[in-house]
């Protein structure tokens, strides 16, 4: 440690802590469902369905001379979604601004705190719609995922035949991504079956156990693992903080994502729908109120997380415990 007799410490000065600094980090929200930019706050689109198209109806037949080929029409049916506008704000007061000016720009602060509000409630938003059995077919793990059956269970079997179901509906299997939750996937590495497929995939025992979700992507035949890590205060405001997971141990998704604004007909279980008039998909701003002689900090945005194809996702439930 630095020391000098004419020197005093300024604890004052030292710096400052953040606790949950780089929550943001663990967020896969976005990841699942993509932000696709609508120009409309609520609107309709057409949706071409197995049972009203017969989308994968063999209808082809011979042609006889002097007849006709055979002929069908495609029929599709009108979804609809609704954007809600969601936000939160933080009031920076001038002698606090002024107070703490040598340690931090209160204003960054208040903003990345109050982005931080909206990007929670997104994930939770996401996070329901995803393990959400009113819109994904639920398949049991053909072994509970429990600590005794370390030896047995098979998640890799359990996500191969959730992909073999995605495959008998017509999907795509080019782009799936699979979501598990953390303390479900810290006791799949440590299962026997994964290991072994782990090491079919030429990981080395040393290394075995901190597998990479890149190996894990290998392993599933997917192209992307997606781990919900994100924990967040479950308590009422003014209690105790209660930490709880956003993602749940339920389930894991296995399922098509789409990204890169191909839109509706481009693929995918869901997205985010950003109302584009509005703004950008996570917009902060600030304005002033002289009344409490602050700056007010505020991020909002006008969004529908919604499912548009729920045949493009399976869930495993991974009976957990």
């Amino acid at each position: 440690m630095y020391s000098n007799a004419a020197a005093v410490f300024r604890g004052d000065i030292a710096g400052v802590l953040e606790q949950a600094k780089d929550w943001e980090t663990s967020l896969i929200g976005t990841r699942v469902m993509p932000v696709l930019n609508v120009p409309v706050r609520a609107g309709q689109y057409p949706s071409f369905k197995l049972k009203e198209g017969q989308l994968l109806k063999s209808d082809v037949k011979v042609r006889d001379p002097y007849s006709t080929f055979a002929r069908g029409t495609r029929a599709f049916t009108q979804e609809t979604f609704n954007a809600l506008e969601y936000g939160y704000e933080e009031a920076v007061d001038d002698t606090v601004t002024a107070d703490v000016s040598r340690f931090f720009d209160a204003e960054v602060i208040a903003a990345k705190l109050a982005r931080r509000k909206l990007l929670l409630a997104h994930e939770l938003r996401v996070a329901a719609e995803i393990f959400n059995t009113g819109n994904f077919t639920s398949t049991n793990s053909g072994t509970a995922y429990t600590t005794a059956n370390l030896a047995t269970f098979d998640v890799g079997e359990d996500v191969q035949l959730a992909i073999d179901r995605l495959i008998a509906l017509g999907e795509s299997t080019s782009n799936l991504r699979v979501v598990i939750p953390y303390p479900v996937w810290t006791r799949i590495r440590a299962s026997t079956k994964f290991q072994n497929r782990l090491r079919g995939a030429g990981i080395s025992s040393d290394t075995i156990l901190n597998a990479s979700l890149q190996a894990a992507a290998e392993v599933f035949g997917v192209s992307e693992v997606l781990i919900g890590r994100s924990s967040y205060d479950s308590a009422a405001e003014g209690v105790a903080f209660t930490a709880a997971n956003v993602w749940a141990n339920t389930y894991i998704w296995v399922g098509s994502v789409t990204e890169g604004g191909a839109g509706f007909f481009g693929g995918g279980a869901g997205f985010t729908l950003n109302w584009s008039e509005y703004g950008p998909a996570i917009g902060v701003f600030t304005y002033r109120e002289e009344a409490i002689k602050s700056n007010i900090v505020r991020a909002s945005q006008y969004t529908a997380e919604k499912v548009v194809n729920t045949n493009a996702g399976q869930l495993i439930a991974t009976q957990y415990s």
